[in-house]
């Protein structure tokens, strides 16, 4: 009896048709924020100077270089959680395939994982699609400038700008699920990198991603709250 009831069944499933996904995706643009990357303080220049190397020498910041007759201090930095220091807006995903609907809403600055279809079957009985990781990391270099006031040489002026650069890279390999449940990998694991640079108050976009990143401040904010 298990014979005559086994073999109709594979036959069934050898010969029925799989169910290809579909997939769509909506990227949502933040609006960028004015930064505020200056500070006035009451105290004169050499004695502002003096504190702040003091200070971020002991921050989670590397000092690059100092050139006390430039007035310039340089800094840099990296993070793998960019969404920290910068906003680059969200986007949310959609993986359908029959009834099973899988949904995911990321921050694009952030590390990502998910499903997208392909456009096409290599075969009836087969389910193509591509799982992808989105790894981002963020690299940022800041000139620190003080100088005392022209009109007030006892009181110092602060302005700290920065050169974002996030790093995208987008790992994507290729599957095909049989209808029987069996899971096949189609080709070798492809890396496509990407980056978006951008300057403190001076929001940039992506040429091939088409996002909009800008400085959420804390990074500026960070620096003059030294000297308070």
């Amino acid at each position: 009896m298990k014979k005559f009831f086994f073999i109709p069944l594979l036959v069934l499933i050898l010969s029925g048709c799989a169910t290809q996904g579909v997939s769509s995706f909506d990227y949502t643009k933040k609006t960028p924020i004015e930064v505020k990357n200056e500070l006035q303080l009451n105290q004169p220049y050499l004695q502002v100077w003096d504190k702040l190397i003091k200070e971020l020498s002991k921050s989670f910041y590397i000092i690059n270089n100092i050139d006390k007759e430039s007035r310039i201090i340089n800094l840099s930095f990296s993070s793998s959680k960019p969404s920290d220091f910068v906003e680059c807006g969200s986007t949310s995903r959609t993986y359908k395939q029959g009834e099973h609907i899988e949904s995911i809403t990321y921050d694009v600055a952030d590390n990502s994982t998910f499903r997208v279809a392909t456009q096409k079957q290599e075969h009836p009985t087969m389910t193509n699609y591509f799982s992808v990781r989105r790894v981002t990391n963020l690299e940022g270099r800041t000139n620190i400038y003080l100088a005392p006031l022209d009109s007030d040489k006892t009181k110092t002026l602060i302005t700290v700008n920065t050169r974002y650069v996030l790093n995208i890279n987008t790992f994507s390999q290729g599957y095909a699920q049989h209808i029987s449940g069996n899971l096949f990998t189609r080709g070798n694991e492809i890396n496509t990198p990407n980056s978006v640079s951008f300057n403190t108050n001076k929001p940039n976009s992506a040429p091939t991603d088409q996002i909009t990143c800008f400085s959420k401040g804390k990074l500026e904010q960070d620096v003059l709250q030294l000297l308070n």
